[in-house]
């Protein structure tokens, strides 16, 4: 095979390299580094010393670093385009693996197919696997280059007309060295061998929204969800049987199915999507696709799927949160969603529409002309921020007649995102408040302390209006519960503990100690000291009872005719001792010990000290956060 002229050049220069330029780092760029990039076909503009990586955590010490794309293009210059990663070390440095490592950091973000490690008088190259180990594919002194066919070698693998027209998703799948030593250990029958080299390498790593957890044997990629917009995930599994199956999740999947169980093993009985075959296996039901998974894989599917769904819930409390929706009912119509603010007739509806039309911002400059032309709905804007979107819902059919009732619905939409975007915020929660976006609270207090009765006011004059019908059809959905901490009575509690008793009626696995524990603790101290005279101890032992038909352990008494308060206070003991050397609690038994919480606070009359009552609103408030997150976003989804 004749060898072309590049080859050639790049031989007569290996070849008439010299050692003894090399006094320092600097010598190794400029000496070796850059001429041998050169000979290798790279041109100048494609390549960079000095690469701003967009991240907090990376060091800033980049001048010994240099970075080869496929384009010129300093915009395109990134992960999609990234080639190779060459660190250079001192000369007399034989520090090799700390330099791997952090070219290993790099690559998490850069992505590219080789990186490669030299101090002038030795060569390492790594090709790059996203989710794999890293695989050493040349490793050799730089003088044994000087051989010719050495040389020509290394030339047509790492030339830049070939390497640029690699496919790196091809280049990521196949894996023919690693296929060809399971092959081989196939044939040996050294089945431990195999597992270790199809395993994932294990990393975390975020790119704004988007979430990559890799674990031995799963890798999830997800999509997070980002204000009322839909996230989605992806999975895929390292094993030899399940190599190149993908199984893609939707928002629905996710919160209905993966939200519940977090941070529990997988035998526990916590997640709906497992069902446990044996001691080393589960099934596992992933949307459409059914798996069997060994014990390992199980486990590591469940440690990726916690990462994912804390983060993943994590982006709705946030949104929540920030736009202040929680006490607002969801609504999804013609492609909309939103949360209902109140309800109005249809005649106050159509003055409101009417009245932001007239007062377009571009027609006037008084504190009124606030809005934007719109068809069916209402955007409060100045053409430079949006403010709000206010759409109309029919209840149904009879809302179009003059007396019909029309739900108001606060929308966040893609068209408001992409114009906080264009600004110079990071995220679009920093744009919340009066001046940028409105939230749903607040923009539900405009409309009515501030919006409507302007409307009335303008509008009564041009027609006959009845400002106190109009007034009384609206229908308010505001939540005026006082807030957990807040409580400063005991029995503004029982709220509170009713949702939590919703919550456990419909948690059909088990659920973890873990979330009990405190709970069961600080509210029996809670009603310790409660009068013995309290009505109704016949529910509170019918409960007590049923708990103790299905506890075949600590048993504390069996004749409950006879029993009394007293002996209620210490079989609530017993409870919270027994809970504290279990994982896992059956739900029902929850729901059970909470039926009892809330009888003894709403029938007796309790003695408890104010270190008690705060102790049990500290107690309470993450349970009955999980429980509002569940009830609102995972079991509707289901």
């Amino acid at each position: 095979m004749s060898i072309s002229n590049e080859t050639k050049q790049f031989i007569q220069w290996i070849q008439s390299f010299d050692y003894r330029v090399l006094k320092n780092k600097d010598d190794v760029e400029i000496n070796f580094i850059v001429p041998m990039f050169r000979h290798l076909c790279y041109p100048r503009t494609y390549s960079t010393g000095n690469y701003p990586l967009d991240t907090q955590n990376i060091e800033k010490n980049l001048e010994s670093i240099y970075i080869y794309f496929s384009t010129d293009d300093v915009i395109q210059q990134n992960s999609e385009t990234a080639l190779i990663i060459a660190i250079y070390l001192e000369p007399n440095s034989h520090n090799f693996p700390e330099a791997v490592e952090r070219a290993k950091f790099y690559s998490n973000y850069l992505k590219p197919l080789y990186f490669l490690v030299t101090n002038g008088y030795h060569v390492r190259i790594f090709q790059y696997f996203i989710y794999h180990k890293e695989e050493l594919i040349f490793d050799k002194s730089v003088d044994s280059l000087k051989n010719t066919h050495i040389a020509t070698e290394f030339h047509n693998k790492f030339n830049f007309n070939l390497v640029k027209n690699i496919d790196k998703n091809t280049a990521n799948i196949s894996k023919y060295t690693q296929y060809n030593l399971i092959e081989k250990s196939l044939r040996r029958y050294n089945l431990q061998e195999i597992v270790a080299n199809t395993d994932f390498r294990t990393s975390t790593f975020r790119e704004g929204d988007r979430l990559t957890v890799v674990k031995p044997k799963v890798v999830i990629e997800c999509n997070l969800p980002k204000a009322f917009g839909e996230g989605n995930c992806q999975i895929q599994f390292s094993s030899v049987i399940l190599r190149g199956l993908k199984v893609s999740l939707n928002h629905q999947y996710i919160l209905g199915n993966l939200m519940t169980g977090l941070n529990t093993r997988p035998e526990w009985g916590c997640r709906s999507f497992l069902k446990q075959l044996d001691d080393n296996a589960f099934e596992v039901n992933l949307g459409q696709t059914t798996v069997i998974l060994s014990d390992l894989e199980t486990a590591d599917l469940c440690l990726c799927i916690d990462i994912v769904s804390e983060e993943y819930k994590k982006a709705i409390v946030a949104f929540e949160n920030a736009l202040e929706t929680w006490d607002f009912e969801f609504t999804e119509f013609l492609g909309v969603r939103g949360v209902t603010l109140f309800s109005v007739d249809a005649k106050l509806w159509r003055l409101m529409h009417n009245f932001a039309n007239e007062f377009n911002y571009v027609q006037g400059k008084s504190e009124w002309h606030l809005f934007q032309q719109e068809d069916i709905s209402i955007r409060v804007s100045r053409g430079i921020r949006d403010h709000a979107f206010i759409l109309p819902k029919p209840v149904n059919y009879l809302s179009i007649l003059p007396n019909g009732i029309i739900n108001i619905v606060y929308e966040i939409n893609d068209v408001h995102l992409q114009s906080l975007e264009k600004g110079e915020l990071n995220t679009w929660q920093q744009d919340i408040g009066p001046r940028g976006t409105w939230t749903a609270k607040y923009t539900q207090q405009w409309l009515l302390n501030q919006f409507i009765p302007k409307v009335i006011d303008y509008y009564s004059d041009k027609y006959p209006l009845s400002e106190e019908e109009l007034l009384n059809n609206i229908l308010s959905t505001e939540n005026n519960r006082i807030y957990i901490t807040e409580i400063h009575e005991i029995q503004e509690l029982i709220p509170y503990l009713q949702d939590i008793q919703s919550w456990l009626n419909i948690y059909i696995e088990n659920i973890s100690t873990t979330l009990l524990r405190v709970y069961y603790r600080t509210f029996t101290n809670l009603v310790r000291n409660t009068d013995s005279s309290i009505e109704g101890m016949d529910y509170i032992i019918r409960n007590l009872s049923l708990m103790e038909s299905d506890n075949t352990k600590d048993r504390v008494k069996s004749n409950f005719q006879k029993w009394n308060f007293k002996d209620v206070i210490y079989y609530l003991d017993a409870q919270v001792g027994r809970i504290n050397n279990y994982q896992y609690e059956n739900s029902f038994k929850a729901v059970l010990i909470t039926r009892i919480f809330i009888w003894i606070i709403e029938h007796g009359k309790i003695s408890c000290s104010q270190a008690q009552l705060n102790a049990a609103k500290q107690a309470l408030l993450p349970l009955w956060e999980q429980s509002r997150f569940e009830m609102r976003h995972v079991y509707p989804n289901r």
